[in-house]
Parts: C-alpha cells; sequence; structure tokens
C-alpha cells in the first residue's frame, strides 16, 4: 500500500540511540516497590495505573524479543552497542516481576460497587496518599483503590502470560497463580453481562461517580452519538474484544503450564474465544471495511474511525484478510498523520485534535497499533508508524502523554508552508511511563526488526 510520506525523512542513528537512553530513564526513575508510576512527580497522573502499568511491561517485552533474536545487533550501523541485553534482561526482569506483583496485591477482593471493586478486578488507579483535591472532589476510591478499568484484567492475564514464558519463570506462575485464577473468573462473572458472547460494562456506582468509559479511552468525550443523545450502557468497546480474547488464550495455556487444563475448562474457554470472533462481525462496517469503536447498549454501532481496532491487530485474534483491512485503513491520510496516527479520523463528526480522545496522537496508541502490524507481517507500516511517532518525541525531547497535529491553514500569522503542524497538548503529563515504554519498543523495532 502507499504510505503517505511523514514530514522529515532524516532519521540520525544517534538520535535512535539518545532516545532510547532517556526513556529507559524515565521507566527507572518512575519505578517504586509496588510498581511503576503512570506519570512523573509533578505530572497528573503520579500514582499505580493498572493499565498503564500492564502496557509499559508490555511494550518492553516486545523490545526485549527484538534485542534477543536480533542476528545483526552488533553489525547495525545505527547504534552498534544500543545496551547490554543481559542488563536489559535483568532490569525487565525485576520490572515485569514488581508490577505483576504489585497488581496482585491491590486485586479486588470484595464486591462494592462505590468504587467498582470485584473479586479478581485489576485496579485502576492506586493513590497512597490520596490527593487533597481527589478527596474533596469525591472521587470514589476506597483505601486509595480505583477500580474503574474493564480492560486491565485481560491485560493482567495476558502480561502474566508473556512475562512467564519470556523469562521461563515458573516460580513467579506458582506464585501469582491464585491472582490468575481470580482473573480469570472475574472475566466469566463479570465481562460479558447479557452472555451475547462478547465482553461489555456499566458503570455500577449508585451516585454515577466515576468514569464513564471504563477504557484507555475514558474520557467523557470519547464516544460520541451523532444526535448527541447519551449512549446507552452497557457499552462494549472494539479494542477490548481483542484484550478478552487473548487473555482467554492465556489463561489456558498458563493452566497448561501447570497441567490443571481439564477438558471441560479447555472447551469453555475455546467457546468463549469463538464467540468473540464471531461477535466481532457487529461491529463491522460495510461502506468502510473497517470495524467501529463501540457497540451501545442495543449493539448498535457508533459509526466512526478511529485508532482502536488498531488493538485489534495486537491481540491476533483477526484472520489475516481483516488485518490487512484494518492496516490499510489506519494507514489513510485521515487517520495518518506525519507524526503518527490519531485517535479518531479527521473526518468523523466529533473530530477535534484539540480534545484528549478525539483525534489527538497518543505514542502508546501507536505502539500497539505498531506491535500488531509487525506480528501480522506489515513490517513497512509498523517501521512508518515508528518513525513518525519518534520524530514527535524528539522535537517534544521528552516521553509525554500525547500531542497534536494540526493543519497549517489554522495560523493566521506566522504562516508555514507545511501542511500540518506538530504542538503540545495542553494538558498533557509531560513523563509518562507508557509513552516511555513505546519509545523503547519503537527505537528497538527500527533498530531490529
Amino acid at each position: 500500500m502507499e504510505i503517505e510520506k511523514r514530514a522529515d525523512p532524516a532519521f540520525k542513528g544517534e538520535d535512535l540511540h539518545t532516545s532510547w537512553h532517556r526513556a529507559l530513564a524515565v521507566l527507572q526513575s518512575l519505578q517504586t516497590p509496588l510498581g511503576v508510576m503512570a506519570s512523573g512527580q509533578d505530572d497528573h497522573f503520579h500514582a499505580i495505573f493498572g493499565r498503564d502499568s500492564l502496557w509499559t511491561v508490555l511494550f518492553a517485552l516486545e523490545a526485549g524479543h527484538l534485542l534477543r533474536t536480533s542476528k545483526r545487533q552488533e553489525e547495525n550501523i545505527y547504534a552498534p552497542s544500543l545496551v547490554s541485553y543481559s542488563d536489559y534482561h535483568t532490569w525487565l526482569h525485576k520490572l515485569a516481576v514488581t508490577v505483576l506483583s504489585g497488581l496482585a496485591s491491590l486485586q479486588g477482593k470484595v464486591l462494592n460497587d462505590v468504587n467498582e471493586e470485584q473479586p479478581g478486578r485489576i485496579i485502576h488507579e492506586y493513590w497512597d496518599p490520596v490527593p487533597q483535591g481527589m478527596i474533596m472532589a469525591g472521587w470514589p476510591v476506597i483505601n486509595g483503590r480505583y477500580y474503574g478499568a474493564f480492560d486491565a484484567t485481560f491485560l493482567y492475564l495476558s502480561t502474566l502470560l508473556q512475562v512467564v514464558e519470556f523469562f521461563d519463570d515458573g516460580a513467579l506462575l506458582e506464585e501469582l497463580w491464585s491472582s490468575a485464577e481470580a482473573a480469570f473468573h472475574w472475566m466469566l462473572d463479570w465481562s460479558d453481562l447479557d452472555q451475547d458472547g462478547l465482553v461489555e460494562y456499566a458503570k455500577r456506582n449508585p451516585d454515577g461517580i466515576g468514569l464513564a468509559h471504563q477504557s484507555w479511552k475514558d474520557s467523557g468525550e470519547s464516544i460520541q452519538q451523532r444526535d448527541h443523545q447519551l449512549i446507552r450502557y452497557p457499552v462494549a468497546w472494539v479494542e477490548i474484544q481483542g484484550y478478552a480474547w487473548s487473555a482467554y488464550a492465556a489463561f489456558s495455556r498458563l493452566a497448561k503450564k501447570r497441567e490443571c487444563l481439564d477438558h471441560s475448562l479447555h472447551q469453555e474457554i475455546q467457546q468463549r474465544m469463538v464467540r468473540i470472533q464471531e461477535g466481532l462481525c457487529h461491529f463491522w462496517l460495510d461502506e468502510e471495511q473497517f470495524p467501529a469503536i463501540v457497540l451501545d447498549g442495543e449493539k448498535k454501532p457508533i459509526r466512526t474511525i478511529s485508532s482502536n481496532p488498531g488493538h485489534l491487530l495486537w491481540s491476533e485474534c483477526l484472520e489475516q484478510e481483516q488485518a490487512e483491512l484494518i492496516c490499510k485503513r489506519l494507514m489513510l491520510p485521515d487517520m495518518l498523520t506525519p507524526w503518527g496516527l490519531r485517535t479518531l479520523s479527521d473526518q468523523a463528526y466529533y473530530y477535534n485534535p484539540l480534545i484528549y480522545h478525539c483525534g489527538a496522537i497518543w505514542p502508546f496508541d501507536n505502539a500497539v497499533a505498531a506491535v500488531g502490524m509487525y506480528r501480522y507481517g506489515f513490517k513497512t507500516e509498523a517501521f512508518s508508524i515508528a518513525e513518525r511517532v519518534l520524530q514527535a518525541m524528539l522535537a517534544f525531547d521528552d516521553p509525554v502523554e500525547l500531542y497534536t497535529v494540526q493543519p497549517a491553514h489554522w495560523l493566521r500569522w506566522p504562516r508555514i508552508e507545511s501542511e500540518w503542524f506538530l504542538a503540545h497538548y495542553f494538558n498533557s503529563c509531560n513523563v509518562q511511563a507508557w509513552t516511555a515504554a513505546a519509545i523503547i519498543y519503537l527505537t528497538s523495532l527500527l533498530l531490529y526488526g
């Protein structure tokens, strides 16, 4: 497929080398005995966030695979001595074990609708101490914990499998097996509310407090009806179908490793995975040859083009033909900018690059898509995403949470010749853990992919 050229084709090897080491230093600075802080000390999210922590580990693992399998590491013209693999392996193992063990210690134990806790559920966020402003605002944390992330529990099981297999760490599996079982039973009990095979959620807080949207696009404006009517719940996000499919596959493999995967359990898992794959047809927009972002409570699609289906590539739940259609659509100009993929098509009826999840660009989101493209064999597209995002990261000189790409004709003075301009997002965190991990992966992809 033909891919629009990015803004600056010049990419120096020393830039990649510097970006990789800066990102690693940032991640090391955010590590704690309980895991990894989502953002820097002076940013908005200096706390343990389940989803962010797990993607941080997953990106670092993807980089580890590239470093491990590269047969030309010493001859690479860009960075002949990027890192000692032994040192990276040691650091990555410590990071992964700390994150998984920390999240297991914070895992839901009881049913409490106030903070959305359920047995086995992985936290959305954990604050210690809870900021005074959060208390004054009435944010529904109990003992610093809020569980309003529908996707984190699925990602936890997928991450646990990848860590166990990458390090051949049977001891970690034994240590966290009860946590894995609890997460699996949460999936069985809480993730398919209407028993139609898809996974969906509705907020349970009795006062309506907390996140309305429990995906990574968790802002209130991230999904909108064309007629401005309220969204009907429960909602099913397209990418979380892939996360759930991946989590069922992960638990099956983990149980097999422990020799406790009996026939009935295997059959139930397989049936649920098949139903998820079959259910994805309800998201498919025939006129776009691409999935919708969400199904509402009546299983009607929100008919807009977004970056979310790129996460389906990561989960590997798609047939090759479907994966190719999604990859091609993401690389069209309404989604792809000179500095990465937008969260929302610039042709969408509620597109606005100045709003958090309505057209801005998130490095982590791009990295998820790049991992998936690479897995399905779309390497040219994955490399293109990596180059664009890393160019933006060089411009910001920090692993920022997100940024915007806006039309140059919006500027009245001074005039610029380029079609687009790259800009800070006004409320972005300057240092974000999953962005730093994405930089490590994307840099490794260009060097060793």
